[in-house]
């Protein structure tokens, strides 16, 4: 990892800033972390509307108009990060991962929009980690959550491994009915965490 964690103090949320940001993103040993483009949509899309991908994440099918308006709208938003994670030597796209609902003055982002290609599952917990370094030691994150469906057993299992904390559970609040568990992870406890799952930190291969 091309980074490390420092005290730097935290981001503004601002556009500007913003960009500033996005301009020094992080590389792992397999995967790097590259802004949403446009042109990323299509693969979003099928992504989104897979049957065993898009299941925790939509009751209906988007469409590529809907997925590129979203894209515009992101444009605007200061406060969310949206990212395509692909693999340094092949570009090709592994995930789609984002830090959304950013609170700069609580410093506090949620984990969103994650979806993992079938062939780049090996690599999730270093897709994992470049978002965490980007929100702890680029943007000055103190802690960040993500909101996982109580009936998605692979989404809890992994969170709990990394070492995320169940900070609540709100009963019924997904869209169909079932309960969320919001998970967090604070800057303090990241390091630590780390070395016990660092074993999943893949050495340099091609996915």
């Amino acid at each position: 990892m091309t980074a490390h964690m420092g005290s730097k103090p935290p981001s503004s949320g601002t556009l500007a800033s913003k960009t500033e940001n996005l301009e020094r993103l992080l590389e792992g040993n397999n995967l790097v972390l590259r802004e949403v483009r446009l042109e990323d949509s299509a693969q979003i899309i099928a992504w989104r509307n897979d049957p065993v991908l898009g299941k925790f994440m939509t009751r209906e099918k988007l469409t590529l108009t809907q997925q590129e308006e979203f894209f515009r709208s992101y444009q605007a938003r200061a406060d969310d990060y949206y990212f395509i994670a692909e693999f340094k030597r092949s570009r090709k796209p592994a995930a789609s991962i984002a830090l959304a609902n950013l609170d700069f003055a609580a410093k506090r982002g949620e984990v969103a929009r994650l979806i993992v290609d079938p062939g780049a599952r090996l690599f999730l917990a270093e897709i994992f980690d470049l978002l965490l370094v980007f929100a702890f030691a680029q943007l000055g994150l103190s802690v960040v959550v993500a909101n996982v469906q109580s009936k998605n057993g692979p989404a809890k299992n992994f969170h709990i491994r990394l070492g995320f904390q169940i900070e609540k559970i709100s009963p019924k609040a997904w869209w169909n009915g079932d309960d969320v568990i919001t998970f967090r992870m604070s800057r303090e406890d990241y390091p630590r965490l780390k070395q016990a799952w660092s074993a999943l930190l893949l050495d340099a291969r091609e996915g």
